[in-house]
């Protein structure tokens, strides 16, 4: 089966908004084993629509829109497709009182005529519920290029909020059903190693399986490892060979990033976590806060960014950052001691470094990050030259810190 994707939107050719349901939508479909054989990006003009949607037509068994469901004269994505498959637009009650009750509990006033819009569905469409908002989305198949073929298309609101929850419960299941020879998929999260690093290894293991894809996506937690293969049982066998590679290096089952697998551990052993951050500036803790279920082991966070906060939150003293400075794994010790102290935690991280894109030294270069940790009364401390701009060296650098707590409390690292 082949699929492209249609992302619809000025807005997305203009810069105004960053395309991450694109993104979304491709990791989505990596899941179950589908990988979209090209995406398009159009205005919201019926005449590039049209022109995107033959081109579509003419490579791809399905097609899925994004944008262009909404209630404004630019929404036109569900007109065009309608006119490409030769079906009239009616109006779905069943929406349109659901419109009007939406729109009463606002308590605006009047309804905007232009908002029953949504309620319009094509000829013999599917709806897919909005649990999020008031665009449907719909799926519609028949023959648009009037060559006996069948095609398929899935329309999705453009909003991500509205958008993914839609595609996850509705849009995958759907394209799953419509795949005639479907490809099981393994998702493994390999963390502390590099994307080149981690293919090298899996040589020995992949290499003379025509019948086993193996794609690659990094971030700055880990790299995520897709493994997909028709024959479940052989896929389920090499999955358990990757595994084995990567002892210690994959998240516990059920985790899928290191403040899931911080909160598990930490549970499990009964502790308390507290952060001191400089360069990071809070990363690490808002990491660990957007987990339900984090203030049961989450104590607090520090962001001593100044030497005087250093000293006079954290007890860092004075002596210590002139003769080593703030950027130094002295000083990153005694920040992990001093949070745990003051905020009475068994377990600790802290981080200090030069995330640029200035201040720098031949000693200390931009990109240098010092992380200790604390577990049970044992300290550690490594350093990290993480490559980047700012952004990218902040975030690294917390993902490193947050490994090094995690290889502690496994018993991975020791001092």
């Amino acid at each position: 089966m082949e699929l492209c994707l249609i992302c619809i939107g000025d807005e997305l050719l203009k810069g105004a908004t960053v395309n991450t349901n694109m993104a979304f939508i491709g990791e989505c479909l990596l899941g179950i084993g589908v990988i979209p054989k090209y995406s398009l990006v159009v205005p919201d003009t019926r005449q590039p629509i049209l022109a995107a949607l033959d081109h579509a037509f003419a490579n791809a068994d399905v097609v899925i829109t994004t944008g262009g469901l909404g209630p404004t004269a630019d929404d036109i994505t569900k007109e065009v497709v309608a006119e490409k498959f030769g079906r009239r637009l009616n109006e779905n009650g069943e929406i349109a009182v659901s419109l009007q009750h939406y729109w009463n509990s606002l308590k605006r006033g009047p309804m905007p005529s232009r908002l029953l819009n949504q309620s319009l569905v094509p000829d013999g469409a599917d709806v897919m519920k909005n649990s999020c908002g008031t665009a449907p989305g719909l799926h519609l198949s028949g023959d648009p290029l009037k060559n006996g073929s069948v095609k398929h298309i899935i329309l999705l609101p453009g909003p991500p909020a509205e958008m993914r929850p839609m595609f996850k419960e509705q849009g995958i299941p759907l394209i799953q059903s419509l795949v005639k020879k479907p490809l099981h998929a393994e998702l493994l999260h390999v963390v502390g190693l590099g994307e080149s690093v981690i293919e090298d290894r899996m040589i020995p293991v992949i290499a003379g399986h025509p019948n086993l894809s193996v794609a690659y996506c990094a971030s700055p937690e880990y790299v995520r490892v897709f493994l997909t293969s028709p024959d479940q049982e052989f896929l389920h066998h090499k999955t358990r060979e990757v595994m084995d590679l990567f002892k210690g290096e994959l998240f516990l089952p059920g985790c899928k990033s290191f403040a899931e697998e911080l909160l598990t551990l930490l549970k499990r052993k009964k502790s308390k976590l507290a952060v001191a951050e400089s360069c990071t500036g809070g990363i690490i803790a808002q990491r660990m806060t957007d987990i339900p279920g984090s203030s049961s082991v989450f104590n607090g966070g520090v962001v001593a960014y100044a030497n005087e906060v250093k000293t006079a939150v954290l007890g860092v003293s004075g002596e210590l950052l002139e003769e080593y400075g703030a950027v130094s794994a002295e000083c990153a010790a005694a920040m992990v001691e001093g949070v745990c102290a003051k905020l009475n935690a068994d377990a600790g991280i802290a981080v200090t470094g030069i995330a640029g894109p200035d201040g720098g030294s031949v000693h200390k270069p931009v990109g240098l990050v010092y992380a200790a940790v604390r577990f049970n009364g044992q300290t550690i401390v490594r350093d990290f030259h993480h490559r980047g701009g700012r952004e990218q060296i902040r975030h690294r650098a917390a993902s490193s810190a947050m490994n090094l707590l995690r290889r502690l409390m496994l018993g991975l690292e020791t001092p």
